[in-house]
């Protein structure tokens, strides 16, 4: 990765915000191939990882204003995802994603395989 920097740039727009800077790094390296300038922007707050590390909370990958339409097409090329307005076959699949994660997400998940248990419980004894 050639030209990402670590600081914010005037007049730059968030393109894409990850959690890792790994992550944050291949978005860069990606936007950077098409000739799109970037910056990686970490924020000052940071959490604990699961092996005790301090990791920033969110990464964000910042291009130009003028650029700003142009990275997130990329992106969302790179992803299969389609462009606001457009819609993609018929035939996709629809994956369910938990807006947490770790501990939160965890619990969530119990949760639901509870209550489908309960639910399936309800139905077995009223039949």
């Amino acid at each position: 990765m050639a030209k990402a920097t670590d600081r914010a740039k005037a007049g730059n727009v968030t393109v894409a915000t990850v959690r890792r800077r790994e992550e944050a790094r291949q978005v860069a390296a990606r936007l950077e191939a098409a000739g799109i300038e970037c910056a990686i922007v970490e924020e000052r707050l940071s959490v604990v990882t699961s092996g005790g590390r301090l990791q920033p909370a969110n990464v964000k990958v910042q291009v130009d204003r003028s650029e700003a339409k142009r990275a997130v097409e990329l992106l969302r090329e790179r992803q299969g995802t389609a462009p606001i307005g457009e819609s993609k076959s018929s035939g996709s699949r629809v994956k369910l994603r938990l807006p947490a994660d770790g501990w939160l997400r965890t619990a969530l998940e119990v949760g639901a395989i509870l209550a489908a248990a309960t639910l399936l419980a309800v139905v077995f004894f009223l039949y």
